[in-house]
């Protein structure tokens, strides 16, 4: 075969281009029909004589592909006759033939003439002439290969075209011939319908419909990239129903910035053609049906137009027939078609048919047929300039509901929004209340949400609004406090607007007294210390209003007041049977939310004391909250799995939630996003032990809770004090010992506060607070340290107060404290605290003097000694662990210590440490900075205290304390060799003798 058909290339994309069409769609999901189409052409070519010619239909609506698949197969083939037909009255006859013969060899036979392009012969009086020529010249060219004729487009031929491809379909041959044909079904002229329907039963069919979402995956990628088919393949799907140049011109216009609803002026060009062909009646059917929705109801239809239902059903059978409607029920073959009919109404006659769906709707609903509400809405929504104020209001909150009750908040808010938009835009006024009520109700959608700053806003309008109508500024009152505050930061704004509208509310006795009145407890709660001793009359006030009500949602909310009144440490007990009560009034409620927030509660109520019964309950706060759908509870949900991880051991797992549930935060707005990021931090650093990172969060913490001094300062203190730095965590908790209120507040942070402060007190052998602090945490005995609503587990109290009863001298309560730690975390799963607990004990070591001799325990092991100095010293030392010990006082074995008077003159006195420590703070001079720091390191023990001028007997006393003791631990290890190991690596001698355990004083 001599030609191969020039004006179809393919270039190295797989993009396919022809002389007509400047870009063809990319080859994307016709691998079937290609595959058919070559099996086509193998079974011509292995075909054997006299035979028919092989014949394949290719059908389908325009763009749908058929161009491209045929051009594919050619490029597979190389060797093809194409023809195409011409969308033109003025083409003249035969001009699909006259193109693809035209490579043929000139031919002397004249009744060719006309198939060639010019007049035809007197000898050719009849069409079957001129398809006897073609025939034969067909057949000469099979002698070097079956010929392949392509025919485009064939709606658009003239019947002598069709004429002649039915009788080479039909004819007996003298060679093997392949002929293809491709049209548009819905553009057939009635004629050739009837032809190429007869033709059909014998040929090989290929219909062409849209592709499936993976290949407009496919092809998105193609035309615009790897990034937008991840972005807009979804979309693109379902607005062209897989239609491929739809999708390409969807492709095109999001590319270039367009909106997702918007039709490409291609598209709609192209729909526009089609429905043109249209009848008057079907054109308002189709106006109608674009109004009412993607799918026909044909009651809904007949009532719009007031039409009988047959006149519905013949135009719908027409719009069927020319591809603009499809399925049963029938619905627009995709939404570009509904949209583009949609913008074509005029503006005028869009609004009255809308109002005439609301009604015809409202009419189905009434006879018991299945309508939405947020149909009715949007209906009315477009409508409201003629129809008033009322239906588009009224349906708007109906859908809303409706929709929030389903998790659909961002749609429940675009109700309320859209009627306030619509209300407006037509002039119409609305009463105050109704206004603030759709301003609260989107405010409550868009919090739910995750829009934050959207919520914020727009209850910023409704408080304006309300006046000073109660139960207006109740409910924008409910509408701040749900978006709530930063923790231990003062919450003026907020907690005045509840007080204002609880002071408008004041004695009604009604659920929004009540509900405002709980707001107002728990803000106040968790607010400034200051704040607090207010909360507890007004979470009282709001109980007893509510349960006279009888009314279980209200009571839940105000139970939850009660709860947070009482949120300090030791009051698990008594909190857990609020959080049942809350979960029971929630459920009674049908409120998922609230039940989901007992639930928490219960279950940090549950770890706070101690029981294993958390996980249970966590397990289903989880499930709860996993069915709430919403972007803030995810967020929660996050928290705590993070704090799980934690709790668990986990710190890479843990750490990396704690991120993921800080950026989830940030997006949702959540305002207490970064507190609760900070808390769980703590954990995670002082579980690393990295010194650097223990001294920048130090610092981080006085940063951050600037609300809440004392914490902020009592963090810094401990973990100053785990980084080594015993300088700055002094400096910490003397700050802290300097307020005023430090021993007032105790929120549910205080747990964290007196740990952290304890770490530091025992590093620092400050014995008085050590004794204060155990005073403080002994009633706690059994519970545990539990950061906010299981925010983060922070250990079991015992564990701090064993660590302190230590650096006091009583060993034995150590032991048993730090031993009940150990069992609570084991219990609780807490792996790393259990290890802690583990290490932190006490060694099972003693020296006893029996006379002239010391008895000698050690995990186990006796044996006996003779009296020396040195086991004096040690049996001082073992009687308090963790503590420093002067040599001085173990030198001097009880008898009244001599000092050089000129060596206890101090290198600075206090007042110039002092002097020198202020300028420390204020210099930024980094050169002075250094020299004011080494020269308070020279005057100054690591300790804080004042360093003596020169030797006195302190010296003497360091060097023979350490010579004894040195000796008394080489005896011990000739006797017991384990113990003079342990001794040797734990007590540590010099102006203070100390022995430390194993990891002892760590929390």
């Amino acid at each position: 075969m001599r030609q191969i058909r020039s004006d179809v290339r393919q270039n190295r994309s797989g993009t396919f281009h022809n002389s007509q069409n400047a870009l063809v769609t990319p080859f994307i999901g016709r691998g079937e029909p290609l595959a058919r189409l070559l099996a086509a052409h193998r079974a011509c070519r292995r075909g054997t004589h006299p035979r028919r010619a092989e014949l394949a239909l290719v059908t389908g609506e325009a763009g749908i592909g058929k161009t491209a698949l045929l051009s594919r197969f050619t490029a597979e083939v190389g060797q093809v006759l194409w023809g195409t037909c011409w969308d033109d009255e003025r083409a003249p006859a035969w001009w699909p033939w006259t193109q693809a013969l035209s490579s043929l060899p000139t031919s002397d036979d004249p009744r060719l003439a006309a198939v060639r392009g010019g007049p035809a012969p007197p000898a050719s009086d009849s069409p079957a002439a001129v398809f006897a020529a073609v025939s034969a010249l067909l057949d000469a060219e099979a002698r070097s290969g079956p010929p392949v004729v392509v025919l485009d487009d064939l709606q658009w031929a003239d019947p002598s075209s069709i004429s002649l491809l039915r009788f080479l379909a039909r004819q007996a041959r003298g060679g093997p011939l392949l002929l293809i044909g491709a049209y548009r079904p819905d553009e057939l002229p009635p004629a050739a319908a009837t032809e190429l329907a007869d033709l059909a039963t014998a040929a090989e069919p290929i219909a062409l419909t849209g592709l499936s979402p993976s290949d407009v995956a496919d092809l998105v990628r193609a035309v615009s990239g790897p990034a937008a088919a991840a972005r807009w393949a979804p979309v693109v799907h379902e607005r062209s129903a897989g239609h491929p140049f739809f999708a390409r011109e969807l492709c095109r216009l999001l590319e270039s910035g367009g909106a997702p609803d918007d039709v490409p002026a291609a598209v709609r060009e192209a729909i526009g053609r089609r429905l043109a062909r249209l009848t008057a009646d079907c054109a308002r059917l189709l106006d109608a049906a674009a109004v009412a929705g993607p799918e026909l109801r044909p009651d809904v239809l007949a009532d719009m137009l007031d039409e009988p239902p047959a006149a519905i059903g013949a135009a719908t059978a027409h719009a069927a027939a020319a591809g603009v409607l499809t399925g049963s029920p029938a619905k627009f073959a995709h939404d570009l078609y509904r949209e583009t009919v949609y913008a074509r109404i005029e503006v005028g006659r869009r609004a009255e048919l809308h109002e005439r769906a609301g009604w015809a709707l409202l009419r189905r609903k009434e006879r018991g047929g299945p309508v939405f509400a947020a149909e009715l809405a949007r209906h009315f929504a477009v409508a409201v300039g003629r129809c008033e104020a009322g239906p588009a209001v009224t349906w708007a909150i109906a859908a809303a509901a409706e929709d929030g009750s389903r998790y659909a908040f961002a749609e429940a808010a675009g109700h309320l929004r859209r009627a306030r938009t619509a209300v407006d835009g037509a002039g119409c006024r609305l009463s105050v209340g109704e206004r603030v009520g759709l301003l609260t109700g989107e405010a409550e959608m868009r919090l739910r949400a995750g829009e934050t700053d959207a919520a914020r806003e727009l209850l910023a309008e409704a408080w304006t609004r309300a006046g000073g109508d109660g139960d207006l500024l109740g409910r924008v009152a409910l509408g701040l406090d749900a978006i709530g505050a930063r923790f231990a930061m003062p919450r003026t704004e907020l907690i005045a607007a509840l007080e204002t509208a609880r002071a408008a509310l004041d004695g009604r006795g009604t659920p929004a007294e009540a509900q405002v009145t709980a707001a107002l407890a728990r803000q106040l709660q968790h607010s400034v210390p200051g704040d607090r001793p207010r909360a507890g009359p007004y979470a009282e006030r709001a109980v007893l209003i509510a349960r006279r009500l009888g009314d279980p949602a209200t009571l839940a909310g105000c139970l939850l007041a009660r709860h947070d009144t009482l949120w300090t440490p030791g009051t698990g007990g008594e909190r857990a049977g609020i959080a049942a009560e809350i979960a029971h009034a929630a459920r009674q409620a049908g409120d998922e939310e609230r039940h989901a927030q007992a639930l928490l509660l219960s279950a940090n109520a549950h770890l706070e004391n101690g029981s294993a019964a958390f996980r249970a309950a966590f397990a289903e706060y989880a499930y709860v909250t996993e069915r709430l759908r919403q972007p803030r509870h995810d967020y929660f949900l996050r928290i705590r799995r993070a704090a799980l991880a934690l709790l668990d051991g986990d710190l890479d797992g843990g750490e990396r939630l704690v991120e993921e549930a800080a950026a989830l935060g940030e997006a949702v707005g959540d305002s207490d996003t970064g507190n609760v990021r900070m808390s769980q931090r703590l954990e995670v650093v002082r579980a690393r032990g990295n010194p650097d990172e223990l001294r920048r969060t130090a610092d981080e913490a006085v940063r951050w809770w600037i609300g809440a001094p004392a914490h902020a300062h009592a963090v810094a203190a401990g973990f100053r004090a785990r980084a080594g730095d015993l300088a700055g965590a002094r400096r910490e908790a003397d700050i802290v010992l300097a307020l005023p209120d430090w021993r007032a507040d105790r929120s549910y942070l205080w747990s964290v506060f007196a740990g952290e402060l304890a770490v530091s007190a025992i590093a620092l052998n400050d014995r008085p607070l050590c004794e204060l602090l155990l005073a403080d945490l002994l009633p706690l005995a059994g519970c545990c340290a539990v950061n906010g609503a299981l925010v983060c587990f922070m250990g079991a109290h015992d564990h701090r107060i064993g660590l302190l009863q230590a650096a006091l001298g009583d060993v034995a309560a150590a032991r048993r404290s730090l031993s009940a730690a150990y069992a609570v975390h084991t219990r609780l799963g807490a792996r790393l605290w259990a290890r802690e607990s583990s290490r932190a004990l006490p060694p099972d070591a003693a020296l006893r003097r029996r006379g002239d001799l010391w008895e000698l325990h050690y995990q186990g092991h006796d044996a006996v000694l003779r009296d020396a100095k040195g086991l004096h010293d040690l049996a001082v030392l073992l009687g308090r662990p963790g503590a420093g010990v002067p040599a001085v006082e173990l030198a001097a074995a009880g008898r009244p210590v001599v000092h050089d008077r000129i060596a206890e003159e101090p290198v600075l006195d206090r007042a110039a440490v002092t002097a020198y420590r202020k300028r420390l703070g204020e210099s930024v001079d980094d050169q002075e900075k250094r020299q004011l720091v080494a020269e308070l390191r020279r005057a100054t023990r690591p300790g804080g205290g004042v360093r003596p001028l020169g030797p006195d007997n302190a010296e003497r006393a360091r060097k023979a304390v350490t010579a004894r003791i040195r000796d008394a631990i080489k005896r011990i290890e000739v006797v017991l060799p384990a113990f003079g190991r342990h001794l040797d690596r734990t007590v540590h001698t010099g102006h203070l003798c100390r022995y430390e355990p194993d990891r002892f004083g760590q929390c």
